[in-house]
């Protein structure tokens, strides 16, 4: 399957979780860092799939593409990905 690596800010520094589940499609997002307005978001989508749908004030997006979600030390598999 092919991915889309984002990163982005969101406006919602309260509440950043996305709009639509993520558990459905399986595939992770985390919060790595805020500023004074905004939250920093890095997530995986499938390449097909709208940014726009699960966080709609996104913006500053770096996008890149991949065939694969890669987990680390500091962006861990979330315990709701099977």
């Amino acid at each position: 399957m092919k991915y889309s690596k984002l990163r982005f800010k969101t406006k919602s520094i309260e509440d950043y979780r996305p709009l639509k589940d993520m558990k459905e499609i399986q595939c992770p997002w985390w919060c790595s860092g805020e500023g004074t307005d905004y939250a920093i978001i890095v997530c995986y989508l499938p390449k097909e799939e709208c940014l726009y749908d699960y966080w709609d004030d996104a913006y500053d997006i770096e996008q890149e593409f991949t065939d694969e979600i890669v987990y680390t030390d500091r962006f861990k598999k979330p315990d709701w990905i099977s």
